[in-house]
């Protein structure tokens, strides 16, 4: 079993992990040097530190980083006893399971042969369905014994990658191109709703993706395509992407860091809407980049989702700079029997209750980041209103979409656009 593991951004040697040198005990963070040919190349590697030749990264940043591309809770907890390692070894975890992430890096065996080949095996119906049951089951992504995939969330998933129409299951290091979410029997419509989402946000142009419901013997999923990834005929290519809970450093072992603190609004080690136009504002094409932030939280709050945490924000690192990725994760949640809860995952001026939210607060909300003049503020935010009313008005949501989350939506946008807060539709009486 190796002590050490070679880091590449995509095909470049970056140096090596091991683990943490300071203090044994301490399995959740790990120790980094840079390899001794190593220079920063055109692609960023992160917003969280510095990349310099020589000079040691902090190991918490450092640890933070890598570890955010682990998944959450029960999701890391479960692959890790199926491996027999400690859920919170963030070494153990990147050797068992870092051969493919989010993004374009990739932990490898030092010993592994020059001559690595990817490995897939092909899927029929019934063997899809088995891993999504698994998945499901077992809240450990599908994951075979040799597998070395992860990606970071709770809901149950599998990654699988599609060629010429048929699914295909990485072995090894080999990676997918698809994200795989199951229906659940408790809540049957929720695929459904997010692939309502999906079809609103590619109407307006937020995101790119292709997504479709589909089915495998008996089990229906929602196949999403990874927007960090290419293909090539069968050859898989990595886009490079953080999400913004890394680029702000924030604990990789806390689930609850990626939503900023009710009590404690501008705690640091949280996220706000605010810090992630920080981000945005120190791209170089900064008033683009916080441009979409800002059509991305006027969405979120339009298709009422409370799960826009700071993981739910990407940065993609490419040849031609860094940018702030396309929508993702965009789920109507506020439809689910029992299970409402009306505060956002991050605050807009001030406020979490999505009830209370109105165009004069989202226009605050942007103007506080000082990034964005006012009248470009107020044009993008009553533009993106407009343009999710015209691609609800062009778009069909499937049967199986759960009561009421059309209308909810319409609700939500014509009350902004009125100028009023959202508030709450009154219940209709049971007959």
């Amino acid at each position: 079993m190796t002590d050490a593991l070679a880091v590449f951004l995509h095909d470049d040697f970056l140096g090596e992990v091991t683990p943490y040198r300071r203090a044994k005990n301490d399995k959740s963070r790990i120790s980094f040097d840079w390899g001794s040919s190593y220079a920063p190349g055109e692609i960023t590697l992160t917003e969280s530190f510095a990349a310099i030749p020589g000079v040691t990264p902090n190991a918490s940043l450092v640890s933070n980083f890598f570890g955010g591309y682990t998944p959450d809770g029960n999701q890391r907890v479960a692959m890790a006893k199926h491996r027999g390692i400690d859920p919170d070894d963030l070494f153990a975890v990147l050797r068992e399971f870092g051969g493919s992430l989010g993004g374009a890096l990739t932990f490898r065996d030092p010993a592994e042969p020059a001559n690595y080949t990817p490995s897939y095996r092909l899927l029929d119906d019934d063997s899809v369905s088995k891993r999504l049951r698994q998945a499901i089951e077992k809240h450990d992504l599908g994951v075979q014994d040799d597998g070395r995939s992860m990606i970071p969330g709770f809901q149950p998933k599998l990654l699988l990658a599609r060629f010429d129409g048929d699914w295909y299951e990485p072995h090894g290091r080999a990676h997918s191109t698809h994200i795989l979410k199951p229906q659940l029997p408790s809540r049957p419509g929720n695929i459904y709703n997010e692939f309502y989402s999906h079809e609103l946000a590619r109407h307006m142009g937020l995101s790119h993706f292709a997504s479709e419901i589909a089915t495998a013997g008996q089990t229906t999923f929602l196949a999403i395509e990874r927007f960090d990834r290419k293909v090539d005929n069968h050859a898989v290519s990595l886009v490079h992407q953080e999400d913004a809970a890394q680029a702000l450093g924030l604990d990789w072992k806390d689930s609850a860091v990626k939503f900023q603190d009710p009590d404690r609004p501008n705690l640091r080690s949280r996220p706000s809407a605010f810090r992630i136009a920080e981000l945005t504002g120190s791209l170089p094409e900064s008033s683009a980049a916080t441009t979409r932030w800002l059509e991305q939280l006027v969405f979120h709050v339009l298709v009422g989702n409370n799960d826009a945490h700071a993981k739910n924000v990407a940065f993609l690192h490419t040849t031609a700079g860094t940018t702030i990725s396309e929508l993702y994760d965009a789920v109507p949640n506020f439809f689910q029997s029992g299970r409402i809860d009306w505060s956002l995952a991050m605050a807009v001026d001030g406020i979490f209750d999505h009830r209370r939210i109105s165009t004069e607060r989202l226009v605050a909300e942007a103007t506080s980041w000082s990034v964005l003049g006012r009248s470009a503020i107020e044009s993008t935010v009553e533009s993106t209103i407009r343009a999710f009313r015209e691609a609800q008005a062009a778009t069909t949501a499937l049967a199986q979409t759960d009561p009421g989350v059309v209308e909810r939506l319409d609700w939500n946008a014509a009350r902004l656009a009125a100028g009023d807060e959202i508030s709450q539709p009154k219940e209709r009486a049971t007959p």
